[in-house]
C-alpha cells in the first residue's frame, strides 16, 4: 500500500500480484493468528491501490462481485470506505453515502475517526453543494466535518 500511496504504481502492482499469487496458492480465505489473508482480501487491497492511485473507476470495477461478508466487520466497513472514496472520485455521491453508512453501521467508532471516511464526508458536502440531503448532512455532523 506504501507504493500506491507515493504514486510508484510499478511497485504496487508487482507486490499486489505477488499477494495475488500466495493467495491462489492457498486456494481459500483464512484467518490464522488474525491475518485475514486469501483472495478477498486480495481484492479488497486491489480496490484500495486503485483508490490510493487516484483510479475511481478501476476501483469500482475491481469492487464488483467482492463479496466481504465473511470478513471481519473492521475489514468490512475499510472496503466500503474504500469504496465510498471510490464513489465520490466519480461523483457518485448517493452512492458513496451509501457505502459510508453501511461502514458507519458495521463500526461506528472506527468509521467516524477514520481520517479517510471524514475526508470523503467532507468532499460529498462540497460535491453536493450548498444542498446536501439531509441524510449526508447528519452523517457529515456525526462525523465532525461540517463547515
Amino acid at each position: 500500500m506504501q507504493q500506491s500511496r507515493d504514486n510508484e504504481r510499478a511497485q504496487a502492482h508487482k507486490h499486489l500480484n505477488a499477494a495475488r499469487e500466495t493467495a491462489e496458492r492457498i486456494g481459500e480465505d483464512r484467518n490464522d493468528y488474525g491475518t485475514e489473508f486469501g483472495p478477498t482480501n486480495v481484492a479488497i487491497h486491489a480496490v484500495a491501490i486503485a483508490v490510493e492511485l487516484g483510479d475511481g473507476g478501476q476501483a469500482l470495477d475491481l469492487a464488483q462481485g467482492v463479496d466481504t461478508s465473511h470478513m471481519s466487520p473492521e475489514r468490512q466497513a475499510r472496503f466500503l470506505i474504500d469504496l465510498a472514496q471510490a464513489q465520490a472520485m466519480r461523483r457518485q455521491i448517493g452512492e458513496a453515502l451509501h457505502s459510508l453508512e453501511e461502514a458507519e453501521r458495521l463500526t461506528p467508532e472506527q468509521t467516524r475517526t477514520h481520517n479517510v471516511a471524514r475526508d470523503v464526508a467532507r468532499d460529498l458536502i462540497q460535491l453536493s453543494g450548498g444542498r446536501p440531503r439531509p441524510e449526508l448532512r447528519d452523517l457529515a455532523e456525526r462525523f465532525g466535518v461540517l463547515p
